[in-house]
């Protein structure tokens, strides 16, 4: 298996990471993708959990930005008042444009910032071929575009393979 396929890490969630682990790891910027990652498919806005999570990491001093396939309003309607920057652009992940972009939006560089997504061909394949870190972790729910669907089942045999990252999970 290609390594532009594989994670540098992979946890159950994206709020059982350890964010003073990454910290220390010289991360300061999160490019992160909303459905599935950090809410159900087709959210309109951030739960109170999702919320908590982002306003904590802000006050931890990382820099957001949520980068999305959905349309730009969508994206924008998610973000609400949340201190967060957000990047679309024609075209989909996994394409260099989005991941450039989401790291000028953030004003920021490949080696400070790390990728959290639940797809393995988007999420992970864009971060790798931009030379950003990269985190998978679980989908949060089994609705997905159709698309997605399709897509989980090639997944499987690369995810199969992968173990937790326990150096970067919180210790419950």
């Amino acid at each position: 298996m290609e390594d532009i396929f594989l994670p540098d890490y992979y946890v159950p969630s994206i709020y059982a990471i350890d964010y003073d682990k990454l910290s220390e790891l010289g991360i300061s910027n999160l490019i992160i993708d909303i459905d599935n990652t950090i809410m159900p498919w087709g959210s309109k806005e951030p739960d109170i959990k999702a919320k908590t999570l982002l306003n904590r990491l802000i006050e931890k001093g990382f820099n957001i930005c949520l980068l999305s396939n959905s349309s730009a309003e969508r994206v924008r309607m998610f973000k609400g008042d949340l201190k967060i920057y957000t990047y679309s652009s024609i075209g989909i992940k996994p394409m260099k444009k989005m991941f450039i972009g989401a790291l000028k939006a953030l004003n920021a560089n490949r080696e400070n910032t790390c990728v959290i997504g639940d797809q393995i061909y988007s999420d992970i394949l864009g971060a790798k071929r931009c030379g950003i870190k990269s985190i998978l972790v679980d989908p949060i729910d089994k609705t997905e575009f159709i698309t997605t669907r399709l897509v989980r089942k090639i997944e499987i045999k690369i995810r199969k393979q992968l173990n937790y990252s326990k150096e970067i999970i919180k210790d419950e």
